[in-house]
This record gives structure tokens, sequence and C-alpha cells, in this order.
């Protein structure tokens, strides 16, 4: 299919041709919908967890460099996204399957401006190779502006996925591991994420088995979930 150049249309044509299934109603249009960012690409909507189109940002826990000067840029493309959710506010989100990938998610506003490609023109984020090529601009012109991740050094996240870690100055670490892994009262091994709202609320215990973790994905592996939180 051909992609329009023209802001949000490639967009929209995107969703028509791919006969999206809707994911849970849009954000705004009902008191029922709940939508978390639970890091950079990825959200939460009525308890089940998707995955954005066509970017792979930073992790949680994930730092990057300004020179010599480690930054959160995981955890500041989560907060990225959330802010861009919450000025928004009616957002409607679809689902895509994507060759190798599973299913995604892709989002929009009204206007059909997306919050993935607003992250890549922000720098943070990196489009996947196989995204629309609105994306992959939206990559190129952050990467000559030198904005978000493309100002200094970082570790591509698939890579940092895979135990690789960016050297820098030793009185630095080089990851940060506050995602919260909680045990409840029935036994659930839950995590939490800082753009929770009750993520100050909870206390690790290692006494009971709990932990921390340095991003979602990480607990995830080790078996942890977002749900029940009971």
């Amino acid at each position: 299919m051909k992609y329009l150049r023209k802001p949000g249309l490639y967009l929209a044509a995107l969703l028509l041709a791919a006969s999206l299934a809707p994911v849970p109603p849009a954000l705004g249009q009902s008191a029922k919908t709940e939508i978390v960012v639970v890091d950079g690409d990825t959200l939460e909507i009525n308890g089940k967890v998707w995955r954005l189109y066509g970017i792979d940002a930073p992790e949680l826990g994930q730092t990057c460099l300004d020179k010599s000067k480690r930054w959160r840029c995981g955890l500041q493309a989560a907060v990225e996204l959330r802010g861009l959710l919450s000025i928004w506010g009616n957002v409607t989100c679809g689902t895509i399957r994507v060759a190798d990938e599973g299913v995604r998610a892709i989002c929009h506003d009204p206007q059909y401006n997306d919050p993935a490609e607003v992250l890549l023109a922000r720098g943070l984020a990196t489009a996947l190779p196989d995204s629309v090529p609105a994306y992959r601009r939206a990559e190129i012109q952050a990467k000559n502006a030198k904005l978000g991740i493309w100002r200094g050094e970082f570790v591509v996240p698939a890579e940092w996925r895979k135990g690789k870690r960016l050297a820098g100055p030793a009185d630095s670490p080089a990851e940060v591991c506050d995602v919260k892994g909680i045990i409840t009262k029935a036994g659930h091994r839950v995590y939490y994420v800082p753009t929770d709202s009750d993520y100050e609320e909870k206390t690790v215990s290692a006494a009971r088995g709990e932990r921390m973790f340095c991003s979602d994905d990480e607990a995830e592996l080790a078996g942890w979930r977002r749900y029940p939180r009971n």
C-alpha cells in the first residue's frame, strides 16, 4: 500500500488497510476504560498489555549517555508517552498482526496524531525495520537534530534486553532496577512500574520472596504479571 506524506493520513490509511480489530473503548469514551503506560512502547488497556506497533523504546531501567552524563532515557520515554496520552485525552487504539512480532497496537487521537511517531520525532524510540516510512523519517529527523537518545550514546533496546550495557562513568549505574515485583495476599506475583499511580505505595520485601527488576520484560520473563493484583 502507499503511505501518504501528509501528517496523519498515512496512519488513517494503515488503520483502514489493516482492518484493525478494536481493543477496549477509546480513552475518555468510557469510565470503565483504563490505559496505563507500562514503558515507552507498551500500554496496558483494561488489564491487557499491548506493545506499540513499529517502535522499540529504551527499557525502563536503561540509561543513555549525553556526553559523559548518564540519563534515564527509558523512564523518560515512558513519562513522555504518559504525558501525550494525558494531554490528548481521547485516544483510540486498534491492533495489527505483524510478521514475527505478533499482534501490536496502533493508537491515535481524533486528528490521527500518533504517540509512537511523536516518540520517534523526539528521539525517545527507534523505528523497527518493517515500520511505516513516516516512522523511519521521524527517526532520521531526530537523529539529524541530535534529539533524545541521539544526542549521545545508547544501546539499541533489543541488544540491551540481551544483556549489553553501555560503558560510562564508574560513579553512575549502567541500569536502574526500579520495577517492583510484589506478591499479593492471594499469592499472585505482579509487578509495578514507576508510571503506576500506586507505585510509591508498594514496598518490596526480599523476605517474602519479592524482588526488583530492571524492566517489565525482565519481570515478564521471570513469570511475574500485571494482573491479578488481589
